[in-house]
């Protein structure tokens, strides 16, 4: 499995969420939330590689979608 943006952001979320649990505060979101985001992540990331098969392109377009929709994020949650 070649390493990509978005299974670089599925890493670090994982990891927040574990990291997470052992607090005494409530969880961000559930489980389920998290292993839907997980399949998203996964899928979305499957269609881009069989968009783009050059790796440098794929990396170029992940990137991308990532910052767009943390930009779309930001300014929903300001809205």
């Amino acid at each position: 499995m070649k390493l990509t943006p978005l299974n670089i952001t599925l890493a670090c979320v994982l990891v927040w969420v574990i990291s997470e649990m052992n607090l005494d505060t409530e969880m961000t979101f559930s489980w389920g939330w998290l292993i839907t985001l997980c399949v998203i992540l996964s899928l979305i990331d499957l269609g881009f590689r069989m968009i783009f098969k050059d790796l440098k392109k794929l990396w170029f377009a992940q990137i991308a979608f990532i910052l767009v929709v943390g930009i779309l994020m930001v300014v929903i949650r300001v809205l």
